[in-house]
């Protein structure tokens, strides 16, 4: 199975905890790409000790300085996040490959998701609930008709021949040109729009998006899905600015993440410690609160 992750140097433990839950549910040999122009070659060593310690091979490629210097980077989008478009020209060999955002958790097989055919498209993608509903004002913005569906960018299959023949860098800057005031989730805008019509849907299991605030909403995504799959989603997507690796996060998924994430300790010790202190004070909250409930003092 060929991977593809883009990242910089700020994702690199959430990469590896990516990474380690995959290679939990595949055991062969795969191809792990990474594209990146922001990251130390120490790091670039611990993840290649890491893809190699569970047989799979890591083949990373520095991106050339300067290259999207025109793209909207902004909160916490980045310049990698645009280098997956690019994979079809930096594996001219491959015909195949799965894009992983590093803020995910894999809990099941991707192959399935892996061998699907596309029937000519150029990727596939899950559709994304919020997008497609409670912000189909954005939608329209760009410029997309209501019952056209808009994909999620953090798990995208790419048919790479297809890749090639149909996308050009320029069709960044004319995007960037055209609609750059509407461009809320940039990378993930561009490529709705640069590929509109060439997406094929999958499988809605595999991107699961954390980051719902309703649960009336969390009810009707789940529906058709949830309640016939038995390990229910197979892909976790912490979607958002709080992440699981957050001090003090406390959202859907989270207990199942920290067990992955304990493996590898946050260099920054003072944040470690501010978390513990943070649950210190919530447990001895809570304590007061059900001996208040019990009629204690």
């Amino acid at each position: 199975m060929n991977i593809l992750v883009t990242v910089d140097s700020n994702y690199i433990r959430p990469l590896k905890v990516m990474l380690t839950s995959f290679f939990a549910h595949h055991k062969n040999e795969n191809k792990i790409y990474l594209l990146y122009s922001n990251v130390k070659e120490t790091e670039l060593a611990e993840l290649n000790t890491l893809i190699e310690s569970k047989g799979s091979r890591f083949l990373p490629v520095r991106m050339k300085e300067g290259l999207l210097s025109e793209v909207p980077v902004f909160r916490y989008f980045t310049r990698e996040m645009y280098y997956r478009i690019f994979a079809g020209m930096m594996f001219p060999k491959e015909e195949r490959m799965l894009y992983l955002d590093p803020d995910i958790l894999i809990r099941g097989s991707l192959m399935e998701l892996y061998e699907t055919d596309l029937e000519g498209n150029v990727l596939g993608g899950i559709a994304d609930f919020a997008v497609n509903n409670m912000l189909s004002a954005h939608k329209t913005e760009i410029g997309f008709r209501d019952e056209e569906q808009y994909i999620n960018s953090g798990v995208l299959l790419f048919d790479l021949h297809q890749l090639r023949k149909r996308f050009r860098k320029k069709e960044i800057e004319t995007i960037i040109n055209e609609k750059g005031e509407y461009l809320q989730y940039p990378d993930q805008d561009i490529i709705n729009l640069i590929f509109r019509g060439k997406i094929k849907l999958l499988e809605r299991k595999y991107n699961y998006n954390t980051g719902y605030g309703s649960e009336i909403g969390m009810l009707f995504y789940i529906m058709g899905g949830f309640l016939k799959e038995k390990s229910y989603p197979v892909i976790v997507h912490y979607m958002g600015g709080t992440k699981p690796w957050h001090p003090g996060y406390c959202g859907k998924f989270g207990k199942e993440y920290r067990r992955y994430l304990k493996k590898y300790p946050n260099p920054d010790r003072e944040a470690e410690k501010e978390w513990k202190r943070r649950h210190l004070v919530i447990a001895k909250h809570l304590l007061e609160v059900v001996i208040r409930k019990a009629g204690g003092k």
